[in-house]
């Protein structure tokens, strides 16, 4: 049917929302993500079909549903240029929109994050005498509270006051985590308790989004109080509820509550998942609670959890530096170093150098000897101090040559040694009777400046010598 053929008032319907469409195409619009499930309802739930896509080939849609049948699978695909097109297309204009086409556009340019061209087509369809449904209005309401834009809202919201349309827990849902959003959580919990006092019932959504609201201000013992009051009445808190309490304690620096709370989710058979877990690691490590940490990653690998490489990391270094003191440590911290190396996890410098200090603590020098190796192949450049307490360690065992070998490697990776790396080799090497070696030390000693500069005096002690000079 050609546009001609439509009444007047149904041309002026079609050519009044045409223009603003068409004008949108040049637009660079964003894309979203889609509304949470239990906040606002899809509004149409077809799938794609080629049909409708065949016959529009063939001279245009049949039916205002054919094209609406259509327009809705792009937009649920996010093909919103297409939609875009679709709409601007001269095939369209022998049809005259319905309500569900407004609310479709309406749609779109929420998922397109331009809720304020969604407000335009909203007003158009009032105009026009059409009832938006609830479900309409509410993924309006969610595109301004997501953007942070609660005025508009609220506009919207009372809009839906005065044509009688009734919000429902989902919209209500979308105001509050527009208000906890922007950290109004006095007016959240507010509204939360109006909502109480009106016969519409909270959901556990709703109770979520204020508890969200009162973590991110540092208030964690209202959220926790306000989970408390949702048991009562009868919600089951799930895994996302909990995660909002694990931030939030993290964020405060409470960590060691989150132990407790995790075990109160356990006896309360709601099953952490890997946020739960890696939140309670994150903020173990990063307030220092190391053992405690250890603890909670040994639980992740029994539930096959993966821990990112940042928070191995951490956990290694938090080990090595307890291992000196807790000398059992010592095996957890090679463990998860072992753990890092099969996963092909880069282990920071740091992390090296301390797995390196703890093997020497340990007294596990090969191990110690061949990670600093790998260290100096892979291109880290390793602190004086890490070579100079291997050479102490191995000298201390007698092992004066593979001490040598340390201090080959500092020389040839351009550290300049102290006098301790120096005085306890050429001692070394006295005891052993290595004459030439100590005096090649110590002229190199003082070439470079770390010794006197008197020569060393040779005592005959049978077939031995001692170098008598003034390192002590």
């Amino acid at each position: 049917m050609p546009c001609s053929a439509l009444s007047p008032s149904q041309q002026h319907l079609v050519f009044s929302v045409t223009p603003l469409l068409s004008i949108s195409l040049n637009k660079n619009g964003t894309q979203i993500h889609f509304a949470h499930k239990q906040t606002c309802t899809p509004l149409f739930l077809d799938t794609f079909n080629p049909d409708v896509v065949q016959a529009s080939k063939n001279g245009g849609f049949q039916t205002i549903s054919d094209f609406n049948h259509q327009l809705t699978s792009l937009v649920l695909e996010d093909e919103f240029e297409l939609a875009l097109k679709l709409t601007s297309s001269s095939s369209f204009y022998a049809l005259t929109p319905n309500e569900y086409t407004y609310s479709i556009w309406v749609n779109l340019y929420c998922k397109k994050d331009d809720p304020e061209t969604a407000k335009s087509i909203l007003g158009h369809m009032l105009e026009h005498g059409f009832q938006p449904k609830v479900e309409t209005f509410t993924t309006l309401i969610n595109s301004f509270c997501k953007a942070g834009k609660l005025q508009q809202a609220h506009q919207v919201f009372d809009v839906m006051g005065q044509i009688g349309c009734e919000p429902t827990i989902h919209t209500y849902n979308c105001l509050l985590k527009g208000l906890c959003f922007l950290g109004r959580v006095e007016e959240a919990y507010d509204l939360l308790m109006n909502i109480k006092k009106s016969k519409i019932k909270p959901d556990l959504y709703t109770y979520t989004a204020v508890m969200d609201g009162f973590c991110k201000v540092g208030r964690s013992n209202e959220a926790l109080e306000l989970l408390e009051e949702a048991m009562e009445m009868g919600l089951t808190p799930n895994v996302v509820t909990y995660n909002t309490l694990f931030n939030g304690y993290f964020k405060e620096g409470r960590p060691l509550d989150g132990i407790g709370l995790l075990r109160k989710m356990k006896e309360e058979k709601c099953m952490p998942d890997h946020i739960t877990y890696s939140t309670l690691l994150h903020g173990l490590l990063k307030w220092g609670k190391i053992e405690a940490a250890l603890s909670i990653y040994k639980e992740m690998l029994k539930l096959e959890f993966g821990v990112d490489e940042r928070m191995m990391n951490t956990l290694l270094r938090g080990l090595c530096r307890l291992s000196r003191k807790q000398k059992e440590l010592l095996q957890d911290a090679y463990q998860v170093f072992v753990k890092m190396r099969s996963r092909k996890l880069v282990v920071d410098p740091v992390g090296y150098e301390l797995v390196i200090e703890a093997f020497c603590s340990g007294n596990k020098l090969d191990k110690a000897l061949e990670n600093l190796y790998e260290i100096v192949r892979i291109g880290y450049s390793p602190k004086a101090f890490t070579f100079s307490n291997l050479i102490r360690v191995l000298c201390l065992e007698g092992e004066v040559e593979k001490a040598l070998l340390v201090f080959v490697l500092m020389m040839k990776d351009g550290k300049s040694p102290s006098k301790v790396p120096f005085n306890l080799l050429i001692n070394e090497l006295n005891q052993k009777a290595m004459i030439l070696n100590a005096c090649y030390l110590y002229g190199l000693a003082l070439k470079c400046g770390v010794a006197r500069r008197n020569k060393p005096r040779y005592i005959r002690l049978g077939m031995r010598f001692r170098i008598e000079d003034s390192y002590n």
